[in-house]
C-alpha cells in the first residue's frame, strides 16, 4: 500500500519532542519502523514546519541548531523526506491581564511578545487533499494532535472512500489526554507515540559524507 505521511513539525514538537532528549530525530526511521505496518511502502515523508524566530527563543542558537536539523534530514533521505516550510509572524499585541498584579492594581493591560506560526496546517491540509485528487498515495498518515485538521480529512474520507486514513499523534503514551475523536472519526486506525519511539529513531551522531553533526546542546 502506497503510503505518504504528513507530519505537522510544530505539533510534534510541542506535543512530545519538547522535553525529551531526541530532537535528533530521523523521521524517515521513525514512521517505516516504528510506527507504520512493515508491509506498507512508504512513499514519501512531508514535514511541515517554520523556521524558529531568533527573539522568540530562549537561547539564540535555536535556529541554527533548526537549520543544522533540517540540513541533516534532507542530507540523510532526499528521495523520501520534503520539508514543507511555513513561516512565524511575530507581534506585539496589548492583552488584559487573567488576574490584577496586587503591586499594580491599576494596571489591566500588558503588551506581549506574541509568535504565530503560519501556513504550516493550511499546508499540511491542501497537500493531504490535493494528493488524494491525483493519486500520490493509497493511504495518507498524519502525525498531529491539532483538530483545525478534521475538515481535511473528512474531506478526504468523504470523496475519496477507498484510501486509507492513518493518524498518529505525538502524545506520551501515558498522558491522559486522548486523541481528539474530531480527527479519530475519519480514520482507519490510530496510535500514539512515546520517547521510546524517539529514542529508537535517532539520526546518527554524523550524517554521513557531510559535515554535519548531532548538536551538543539543544
Amino acid at each position: 500500500m502506497r503510503t505518504v505521511v504528513y507530519v505537522d513539525g510544530y505539533n510534534l514538537y510541542y506535543g512530545l519532542l519538547r522535553k525529551t532528549a531526541f530532537k535528533w530525530l530521523d523521521l524517515v526511521v521513525l514512521f517505516r519502523d516504528h510506527a507504520l505496518d512493515p508491509q506498507v511502502d512508504l512513499v514519501e515523508v512531508r514535514y511541515y514546519t517554520a523556521p524558529v524566530l531568533g527573539r522568540m527563543c530562549d537561547d539564540p542558537k535555536s535556529p541554527q541548531r533548526q537549520r543544522r536539523y533540517l540540513q541533516a534530514l534532507r542530507t540523510m533521505h532526499p528521495e523520501r523526506l520534503s520539508i514543507i516550510e511555513g513561516k512565524i509572524i511575530a507581534t506585539t499585541p496589548f492583552k488584559r491581564l487573567a488576574q490584577p498584579i496586587p503591586e499594580r492594581p491599576d494596571l489591566e493591560r500588558v503588551q506581549v511578545l506574541d509568535f504565530h506560526e503560519k501556513k504550516t496546517d493550511v499546508n499540511l491540509a491542501a497537500d493531504l487533499i490535493a494528493g488524494s485528487w491525483v493519486g500520490s498515495y493509497e493511504q495518507a498518515v498524519v502525525c498531529s494532535n491539532d483538530t483545525d485538521l478534521d475538515a481535511a480529512l473528512a474531506t478526504v474520507r468523504r470523496y475519496q472512500p477507498s484510501i486509507r486514513l492513518g493518524l498518529v499523534a505525538p502524545i506520551p503514551g501515558h498522558d491522559h489526554r486522548r486523541i481528539p475523536a474530531d480527527l479519530a472519526k475519519h480514520t482507519h486506525w490510530s496510535k500514539t507515540l512515546s520517547p521510546v519511539h524517539l529514542s529508537n529513531a535517532q539520526l546518527p551522531e554524523r550524517i554521513p559524507h557531510s559535515t554535519l553533526r548531532k548538536p551538543d546542546t539543544w
